[in-house]
């Protein structure tokens, strides 16, 4: 009698941890951050910056596999009387590119950036911040797209 109470108790913490590491894995709890740029080598604010809505809540989303979601409230930046927007980063090497939805002209454009590394979350201050390049979709008749090299904080709120 007491094997077979071990084995069903065994049974059902398998299932428990199996539930538990299932439902871990699939929820994905939008996390609201701060997101900040500064030109490098500098403490000077990068272009950037002008194109982030900081009336509106930035969030990172932690993936399944262990990326990120970055999605970013973005609006017009205007830089020589050209106007554009953030379209994504690279970092390193690899160039993330978002995904621009609702519209940027009235004020509810949202920039998605997927399969962020884990090392994206790296605090508010400026000694830990990542280098990036800022890709901002400038007017296409004009310049096309402007890279800017900046270093970029992203931490939880």
């Amino acid at each position: 009698m007491t094997t077979a109470l071990k084995r069903t108790g065994a049974a059902l913490l398998t299932l428990l941890l199996f539930c538990v590491f299932t439902l871990g894995a699939s929820a994905a709890a939008n996390t609201p951050v701060g997101v900040k740029f500064w030109k490098e080598k500098s403490d000077k604010e990068s272009m950037a910056n002008s194109g982030i809505d900081s009336d509106r809540e930035a969030t990172l989303t932690r993936q399944s596999n262990g990326t990120y979601t970055l999605t970013l409230p973005v609006k017009q930046v205007t830089k020589l009387n050209v106007t554009g927007y953030l379209s994504g980063l690279t970092i390193g090497d690899v160039t993330y590119t978002g995904t621009l939805t609702g519209d940027i002209e009235k004020g509810n454009g949202i920039l998605t950036i997927k399969n962020l590394p884990a090392s994206v979350l790296t605090g508010s201050e400026v000694g830990k911040a990542l280098t990036v390049t800022c890709n901002i979709q400038m007017d296409l008749s004009l310049l096309g797209e402007i890279n800017t090299t900046a270093r970029m904080c992203i931490w939880a709120k």
